[in-house]
């Protein structure tokens, strides 16, 4: 009875610490300073002069995008006569006009007050030879994992980024490399895609489209950083933004880069 006693007395004790214990925490998150995105692509392809200009969000806004209008943008070739950019809404900007291999560009963006600059030079164009289907174990399973084929010339330097749509859906993972370990070599690319879903896997009757696209180095830095990011490959604690050649206190990128795409059936 005596030991009865003593564990109910412990347990209206321990009832009663657990319930002086519970208090509501509210946690002030302060927003920090926006700060403006910029997506500029000039590209060998028809007409292809195009800027998205968004802004960062803040971790209570609704996660919607939201474009900026009333920008005032500008892209020029080897220092010639710039051309303005037309205003198509939601912060998408374009013009009629082509990019060249071997050439330069220039991008001015004022919007606000301030002003953001950034030059790219289009690499020279690599075909993409072609596009097919490896069939090997991956992840614990055996995958279907599209690949691509192209002879990078000689020289370091180059570098290519892929975008892979499965039946019309984009693929995010970003597909990045350069020549450092096959310089002036035939190349076999995998585009691996890191899923544990078998519903993402590639399968028999997939309709497949690779986009290849040659850019810049500082190109290739931004999206390899991005990338690290994406798979919580960066050491620090708060990683930091992508690298950008945008200067003025932009995020994002200015890629003048060449075009190519191929598409397949999944066999």
């Amino acid at each position: 009875m005596k030991r009865f006693k003593r564990n109910l007395l412990l347990l209206i004790v321990l009832g009663a610490m657990s319930a002086g214990c519970q208090k509501v925490i509210h946690l002030s998150i302060e927003g920090v300073a926006k700060k403006y995105v910029i997506e500029a692509t000039v590209a060998d392809n028809t007409d292809f002069y195009n800027v998205i200009i968004s802004q960062t969000l803040n971790i209570a806004d609704s996660n919607l995008f939201r474009g900026v209008p009333n920008a005032l943008v500008t892209i020029s070739e080897d220092g010639k006569t710039p051309v303005p950019l037309a205003d198509k809404g939601n912060g998408i900007y374009h013009a009629n006009v082509s990019g060249r291999p071997g050439h330069t560009y220039n991008l001015v963006v004022k919007v606000d007050g301030q002003v953001f600059t950034a030059s790219s030079t289009m690499p020279v164009k690599v075909p993409l030879d072609s596009v097919y289907i490896n069939e090997r174990p991956f992840l614990g399973r055996m995958q279907k994992i599209a690949a691509v084929a192209f002879t990078d010339p000689p020289g370091e330097g180059n570098a290519y980024r892929f975008t892979q749509y499965v039946n019309d859906r984009k693929e995010i993972t970003i597909f990045v490399t350069n020549d450092k370990l096959f310089d002036g070599r035939s190349v076999s690319y995998e585009l691996l895609v890191f899923s544990s879903d078998e519903e993402s896997d590639l399968k028999t009757g997939d309709h497949l489209k690779v986009e290849m696209r040659c850019i810049s180095m500082d190109n290739y830095m931004y999206w390899y950083s991005l990338s690290q990011s994406a798979l919580g490959q960066n050491q620090s604690a708060s990683p930091g933004n992508p690298v950008t050649n945008i200067t003025g206190g932009a995020l994002g990128h200015f890629s003048a880069n060449t075009y190519a795409t191929k598409t397949i059936i999944v066999r």
